[in-house]
């Protein structure tokens, strides 16, 4: 249950290989030899006892952790995400790499259709690209939509959206939201996800999924 727009996989290759030529920067997120560590954040009733942030529905997320990338941390964003995780080069000056905000959506069950999950991914499509996707390359440059299909994280389906984009201060960008669907319930979230392609060549579905970004979103639970 593919569903694709404008552009195929191949169109995103070739966007993340142009923008790799283009760099001359000396930090690059895929020449890392190293182990990856991990930090579990869990959203719960503890996090709302520990925090005092209301937790809209739970769910819990390993983050990707190196020594030479800087991790940032923020509970209630501006701009009413839930929550947000930055990814920094750990040396000065610092470089942005990456950036993940998760933000509430809900997505009827349609249960009353014939086949409800693949009517939820069609919906779930239809809220990227109609109501996110413009509000998120708004004041950026040059915004292009590559492709928008179903993509499951371990026992949670989800639908993302590509696209690249311009920003002016930083170069070119990835732009990646995805629909984690509550398999039980409409409420569910949204994450948007943007990526520095100069830093992070993203060139295909396997570099894309080895994003800091990309593995913490693997790494997604429903309880």
């Amino acid at each position: 249950m593919i569903l694709r727009s404008i552009l195929t996989a191949g169109a995103l290759a070739l966007a993340g290989a142009a923008s790799a030529q283009e760099a001359s920067v000396e930090f690059n997120l895929f020449e890392f030899e190293g182990a990856y560590r991990a930090q579990d954040f869990h959203f719960d009733a503890r996090y709302t006892e520990r925090f005092g942030i209301e937790v809209p529905v739970p769910f819990s997320v390993s983050v990707p952790e190196r020594g030479d990338v800087a991790l940032i941390a923020d509970g209630q964003p501006d701009g009413g995400a839930f929550v947000k995780f930055t990814f920094a080069t750990d040396t000065e000056p610092r470089q942005f790499l990456e950036n993940i905000q998760v933000v509430t959506v809900s997505i009827p069950m349609a249960e009353e259709a014939e086949d409800p999950l693949r009517t939820r991914v069609a919906i779930a499509a239809q809220v990227l690209q109609e109501q996110l996707y413009p509000r998120a390359v708004e004041g950026f440059e040059e915004p292009r939509m590559l492709a928008v299909e179903q993509i499951d994280f371990g026992d949670v389906t989800g639908v993302h959206l590509i696209a690249t984009y311009t920003d002016p201060a930083i170069g070119p960008m990835l732009l990646r939201l995805t629909a984690m669907l509550h398999p039980d319930q409409p409420e569910s979230y949204v994450t948007i996800s943007n990526i520095n392609l100069d830093l992070v060549p993203v060139e295909d579905g396997d570099t894309l999924a080895a994003t800091l970004t990309g593995r913490l979103l693997d790494s997604w639970v429903y309880p």
